[in-house]
């Protein structure tokens, strides 16, 4: 029932001019939105009242009005942080006043006249954008409810054991043991921490339109429960975000690396990452590299590297490119396989180059068994989390 109250939940939006005839427009334009309801309001102090007396999901702002006109209004609910997060659409003819909002934190910006379907789009996106980011400030939560609940069984039952393991079966619950069928992809993946939880993490999943299989491997910076905890929280983020296809695979990127960022304010951890993206049209892969080792497997490729997600807000994350066609492979690795030791304190390094040539006919679930055993075999005792991800092109 809960559920269903969820989903039935009305996505309140408040439009503001101080003319009638442009309020009438606006809701007119906005009526056949599904699950929503329109308030209007008509000057900046109703603004401020409505937005203390209800849960808004979106407001579009004029922000040309008497006495508090909407750059104020925009100030003010940007710099107040129950209401920091609620997007705003401001309306303007003015160049000068469409850099000043959207300097104040302005989600988005219409000229007038308004354009009557750039303004559903708009709306609809940000109204997508909300509900993600209301589903995350959940998720973290829960999170955080769980982990105290944990903390405080662990400081009363001492049972650390248990507890630690149960961690652990969550976390490899969420890396994947199927992959998404294709005709022309052979893929398959490995992570495995070096306590009982860590901060490796790898995924593969399909986008909304089946359009584009996404391959993601990351480290996150440390080991244990902290860094366990960021991965679980970077896998919810970047699913959200990486399943849609309305903008750039670069773009995407980015907003990723912003929303970490500003959960990472103390700038203690960050993120380094692969990020890849085929198409099963063209068969092209789109490479994003943040701070990782490159791939395996393309010695001609040319990868435009980044620094890793969750240091620096609004950094750009380039895109590289190539065909990525049948007889072509891919082994994606983190820094453990590589740094790990034997008994003569020989690190595994560059042997991974010549094993995967050794392999590479093998298909990617026999390449992964082989490679594992033969790390295995080399070291003497695993200290640091191993994930790898095998990709062909068959």
């Amino acid at each position: 029932m809960k559920k269903e109250q969820e989903e039935l939940k009305l996505n309140k939006i408040l439009i503001v001019d101080d003319d009638t005839f442009n309020l009438d427009v606006l809701e007119m334009a906005l009526r056949d939105l599904k699950n929503s309801e329109i308030i209007r309001a008509n000057d900046g102090f109703k603004v401020l009242k409505k937005v203390a007396e209800e849960e808004i999901d979106l407001i579009i702002l004029d922000i040309s009005m008497p006495e508090l006109n909407g750059i104020q209004v925009l100030e003010k609910l940007k710099t107040t942080e129950e209401t920091s997060f609620i997007p705003i659409i401001v309306v303007t003819s003015k160049t000068e006043d469409r850099y000043k909002a959207l300097e104040l934190g302005a989600e988005e910006f219409l000229s007038k006249p308004i354009d009557i379907i750039e303004l559903r789009f708009r709306v609809n996106n940000l109204l997508r954008l909300k509900k993600y980011n209301d589903l995350q400030i959940l998720f973290n939560q829960r999170l955080e409810e769980e982990v105290a609940k944990k903390e405080n069984l662990l400081r009363n039952l001492g049972h650390v054991e248990q507890e630690l393991e149960l961690a652990r079966e969550i976390q490899q619950s969420i890396i994947p043991k199927v992959y998404p069928q294709s005709s022309t992809l052979d893929v398959h993946g490995s992570c495995m921490p070096a306590f009982e939880v860590g901060g490796d993490y790898f995924d593969v999943f399909k986008t909304e339109s089946d359009k584009y299989t996404v391959f993601v491997i990351s480290d996150v910076s440390g080991h244990g429960f902290a860094s366990a905890l960021v991965s679980m929280q970077f896998r919810t983020i970047l699913r959200s975000n990486l399943y849609k296809e309305t903008k750039s695979f670069s773009t995407r990127v980015e907003e990723l690396n912003k929303i970490m960022c500003e959960d990472n304010e103390e700038g203690t951890m960050f993120i380094t990452g692969l990020f890849l993206r085929y198409c099963h049209e063209t068969q092209v892969m789109e490479f994003i590299n943040a701070g990782h080792h490159n791939p395996i497997g393309l010695s001609n490729m040319k990868y435009k590297k980044s620094i890793p997600i969750g240091i620096q807000k609004d950094m750009p994350f380039n895109t590289s490119t190539i065909e990525f066609k049948k007889g072509m492979q891919l082994f994606l690795y983190t820094d453990g396989i590589i740094e790990e030791e034997n008994s003569k304190h020989e690190m595994y390094g560059n042997r991974i180059y010549k094993l995967h040539e050794s392999i590479k006919l093998f298909n990617a679930r026999e390449q992964n068994e082989l490679i594992l055993k033969a790390f295995n075999n080399f070291i003497v005792k695993q200290k640091d989390d191993v994930t790898i991800l095998v990709i062909k092109a068959i």
